[in-house]
């Protein structure tokens, strides 16, 4: 909020200073009602369990848009939803706030905090009659580096006849929350639940964006410097023989050992690659690809994501289906299965302790392995009202950090079902 601030009192001075006959503004809103409640007690993406909860999908957001001049427009952005940085708590933020200089037709500057195209969905996360999936596949979403981006982009755009063709670049900083979850409370040290730690990233990236009649193809790339706020990053866990092969993994500096070597920052290559076409009798195809490529440590992140989607307008229903998967790298699911299967014998001094603390070192590894099937569909109101009904199938393969596993179990090789409906609709 504090960057933010003078964005915004710029944007006000610079609008104060206009004719007022050259300011035009237009109000506009959104908002999502979604309940969804699954068949185990344990949560899943964040919320979502037995009991129910409409904290998963419910949203609500308020769009400002100033027009200054024929070249020059402001847009700031409010919204409420869950917090980042903790499971119980609603917040009020401002995820755009951004002036724009369009000089003619082909050439798009803007700055501030502003949404980037990195995604088919992404400029629209929170707008659910954008899209008929009762929400976005998580597998994949929650691979882009960040949603929005305190700092400038630059596009420029080819309009022909048949084809568009645009192509943007930007550069900025953003701050987020790494979610994990502790399995088991370590006596006198950390309880059991979620925790967030605070990250800071440096991102440039490159959007290429075809389209032709209702078809779509968007490639980008994009670099993100990422560092935690209050501590290094783990690189990974050395282990310590103790005696007879027998031994344990180093996860905490704690714990005797050569130590756990850290860096400072990783770094996060990611790349994207999302397709839809129209196809006959009214079917639309989207397929969607993620990889994020992290060095200088083993973590979960580093992984790669896609899903399919099929969907057909049937009058105003629009029912779907689609599969998607995610899956961590080779080197971060055997670390992860390594140390999380490192169970010192119950006769050795201090094992109950150790055990845990080999546990607790894995859950903040962020290690996905999972794929999902659902079927849906959307019926449309009117043009700014959606209903939607989704029956979502999740199972988790040696692990799957979107799943918050019961007390002394792990998060693998489950299965979850999810039923969800919700109400999205725009003025």
């Amino acid at each position: 909020m504090k960057r933010l601030l003078p964005i915004i009192a710029g944007c006000a001075v610079f609008a104060a200073s206009l004719p007022a006959a050259a300011q035009e503004f237009s109000l506009s809103g959104f908002g999502t009602v979604g309940y969804a409640q699954s068949n185990r007690s344990y949560r899943y993406q964040r919320f979502i369990d037995s009991g129910g909860t409409f904290q998963r999908d419910s949203r609500l957001g308020v769009q400002l848009d100033a027009s200054l001049t024929p070249a020059w427009s402001a847009t700031v952005q409010a919204t409420l939803a869950p917090a980042p940085d903790n499971d119980r708590n609603w917040e009020l933020a401002l995820p755009w706030a951004f002036l724009s200089w369009r000089p003619d037709n082909d050439w798009l500057v803007r700055a501030g905090k502003l949404r980037l195209p990195l995604l088919r969905f992404s400029e629209t996360l929170d707008v659910g009659t954008t899209f008929n999936f009762a929400r976005l596949p998580v597998e994949v979403y929650s691979l882009a580096p960040t949603a929005d981006v305190t700092g400038m982009a630059v596009a420029r755009s080819w309009l022909g006849e048949e084809r568009d063709v645009s192509l943007e670049g930007y550069l900025g900083s953003a701050e987020s929350y790494w979610r994990f979850f502790r399995r088991d409370a370590i006596p006198g040290s950390r309880p059991r639940g979620a925790w967030f730690e605070h990250i800071e990233m440096w991102l440039t990236g490159v959007l290429l964006t075809v389209r032709e009649g209702d078809n779509r193809l968007r490639l980008s790339v994009h670099r993100g410097d990422v560092k935690r706020a209050d501590a290094p990053i783990p690189v990974t866990y050395p282990f310590v023989p103790v005696a007879g092969g027998v031994g344990y993994y180093q996860v905490t500096d704690v714990l005797p050992g050569p130590g756990v070597p850290t860096v400072e920052r990783v770094l996060n290559y990611t790349f994207t690659a999302s397709a839809e076409f129209a196809l006959p009798h009214d079917f639309t195809l989207t397929g969607e690809a993620v990889r994020r490529r992290v060095t200088r440590a083993t973590l979960g992140t580093d992984s790669w994501a896609a899903y399919v989607a099929l969907q057909r307008r049937i009058g105003a229903w629009t029912p779907y289906v689609y599969a998607a998967r995610i899956l961590s790298s080779s080197a971060s699911r055997r670390l992860y299965s390594d140390v999380n299967g490192n169970m010192l014998p119950v006769t050795s001094a201090g094992a109950e302790l150790l055990n845990l603390t080999q546990r607790a070192g894995v859950d903040s590894l962020n290690v996905f392995d999972q794929c999902s099937v659902a079927v849906g569909t959307s019926y449309t109101l009117t043009p700014q009202q959606k209903l939607k009904v989704e029956w979502l199938h999740s199972r988790t393969g040696s692990a799957s950090d979107f799943l918050d596993a019961p007390a002394g179990e792990n998060n693998g090789h489950r299965a979850v079902d999810v039923l969800s409906l919700s109400y999205s609709f725009t003025f």
